[in-house]
């Protein structure tokens, strides 16, 4: 049991330690008139405001001394070592009565401490530990991550409670619920103690516990516990710190923990697989990150690294936002999943092809970090709705299928990309063939056949359009060799590419049958 539950068990009115950190000190308690010492534990012991002023008591080794001074707190009273002062409106002797008593809670502590623990080995989920931790504690039970997302809750909550009711629907806390916390101090009194707290809110009428997950030093959420069903005493506080903690083990394991401690936001989570109650909800979620809600996004999906874990592409997922600014990111399904804004655009036309390839494909830092990570994103379509988000990233796992990275470094746009995407999308090799212009398909088998490049040929002439000696470049070949192709092309196939309608079938069907060959 920690110093902290002892004083809070015996209903202290005023504590003054010599040291704070000897409130969270792990006690053993022992009469006030003991000398058992002990290696490796901390004894407790009680005594008189005037024993102790007389010198008549002395702190042993390894012993921490509780002075009891009586209801009010002594003005001139500076305790030192390993003196805490407690302020109690009972009797020394009524006093010491509860402090002989405390034995038996400690071991009814061990037993919860055990039970919460079985909890936690019995629970694959946080939904499991939520409910179990909640029969534990014989209270309504809420897990949060750090962006205020609302993991697992357990417990009946009260009806008319409509602030919590509100944050059960929507899955986050809201802006309103958060800033009158931060009003009332609570959220800054939780991080600085570094244990859970009990508070009264008069704004709501209710009393909660809020308890601040951690692991590792990183902060990963809250554990909330409201005091409902049963009064919530200095065991519960500190059995919940515990649950706590045990929840910071399964937030860390499942990648649940958000953005801001680098685990991905949980808002772009919500907003791929479908997870707002509302539109309200998404917007306002949305408002709290630095993404900015005016302009145009694509999705980026970054593939590459076999055998890839949660881990390895969180990390990734770190070093993306310090080169994408105002992105937000998450780990889906094995994949890095990014939304990147790319602004708003000025031309009279669709300019946001040119604005997302600036934003990306420019990216140097970027670029650098996919080239070192072994990676190559892909991109989706532009979109100016962000409910739009789950849409455009399986067109990035479809253009996964299709895109040959090689071919424009390590980033593909769905757009340039978009026939064979169309044939993967087909799925049946009936439908794909139903795309085909017969003619190209001839032309590609005449090349199989007889070890000619007739197809390449008229690609690099749809490639390079009123450019035969770039074409010719491309193709390593001299200039009257490329005009001869192209005139075998148009003679044994019937493919005139000075047609605009010739050259549009050409370039749909080399890129379908190129799609239905990976």
């Amino acid at each position: 049991m920690k110093l902290r539950t002892v004083v809070n068990e015996l209903a202290c009115d005023a504590i003054w330690p010599a040291r704070q950190e000897l409130l969270n000190a792990n006690v053993l308690l022992t009469p006030e008139y003991g000398s058992t010492t002990s290696d490796d534990m901390l004894f407790v012991r009680l005594c008189r405001l005037e024993d102790w002023e007389s010198g008549a008591v002395h702190v042993g080794e390894r012993q921490l001394l509780l002075v009891h001074v009586g209801p009010d707190m002594p003005e001139d009273a500076a305790p030192s070592g390993d003196v805490v002062l407690i302020a109690h409106p009972s009797c020394y002797e009524d006093l010491r009565a509860l402090f002989l008593d405390l034995p038996s809670r400690i071991a009814v502590l061990e037993l919860l401490r055990e039970r919460m623990f079985n909890a936690f080995l019995g629970s694959y989920d946080l939904t499991q530990f939520a409910r179990r931790s909640s029969e534990v504690l014989g209270n309504p039970v809420i897990i949060l991550n750090s962006d205020q997302r609302v993991l697992a809750t357990a417990g009946e909550f009260p009806e008319d409670a409509l602030d919590v009711q509100e944050v059960l629907e929507q899955g986050y806390i809201s802006e309103m619920v958060n800033a009158d916390m931060e009003a009332d101090g609570i959220i800054t009194g939780v991080r600085r103690a570094h244990h859970s707290i009990l508070a009264f809110s008069a704004r709501y009428a209710r009393s909660w516990v809020t308890s601040m997950v951690y692991f590792h030093h990183l902060e990963m959420g809250r554990f909330d516990v409201m005091e409902k069903d049963r009064k919530i005493s200095g065991i519960d506080l500190e059995l919940i710190d515990y649950a706590s903690q045990l929840a910071g083990i399964l937030i860390d394991r499942l990648g649940l923990a958000g953005e801001r401690v680098g685990f991905g936001s949980s808002v772009l989570h919500d907003l791929v697989s479908g997870g707002f109650v509302n539109e309200e909800t998404m917007r306002a979620q949305l408002m709290v990150t630095h993404l900015p809600l005016e302009g145009s996004y694509v999705m980026m999906a970054l593939s590459g690294q076999r055998g890839a874990d949660r881990d390895y592409l969180s990390r990734v997922g770190t070093i993306v936002a310090r080169t994408v600014r105002n992105c937000l990111w998450c780990v889906e399904d094995g994949l890095l999943c990014v939304l990147v804004p790319v602004g708003r655009g000025d031309a009279v036309g669709f300019d946001d092809y040119a604005r997302a390839m600036r934003r990306v494909g420019s990216n140097s830092a970027l670029v650098s970090a996919l080239e070192n990570n072994g990676l190559f994103a892909y991109v989706s379509e532009p979109f100016d709705e962000v409910g739009r988000a789950g849409t455009r990233l399986e067109e990035c796992r479809l253009l996964m299928e299709v895109a040959a990275p090689s071919a424009h470094g390590r980033v593909c746009y769905f757009w340039e990309n978009r026939f064979g995407a169309l044939a993967a999308a087909a799925g049946t090799p009936e439908r794909i063939e139903m795309m085909l212009d017969k003619r190209v398909v001839a032309m590609a088998d005449y090349d199989r056949e007889h070890g000619t490049s007739y197809l390449e040929t008229a690609i690099m002439s749809v490639r390079y359009p009123g450019s035969p000696a770039e074409a010719a470049a491309a193709l390593s070949v001299h200039r009257n060799t490329y005009f001869y192709r192209m005139n075998k092309v148009r003679e044994l196939f019937f493919i005139d590419l000075k047609d605009g309608e010739d050259r549009l079938a050409l370039s749909f069907s080399a890129q379908v049958m190129e799609a239905a060959r990976r």
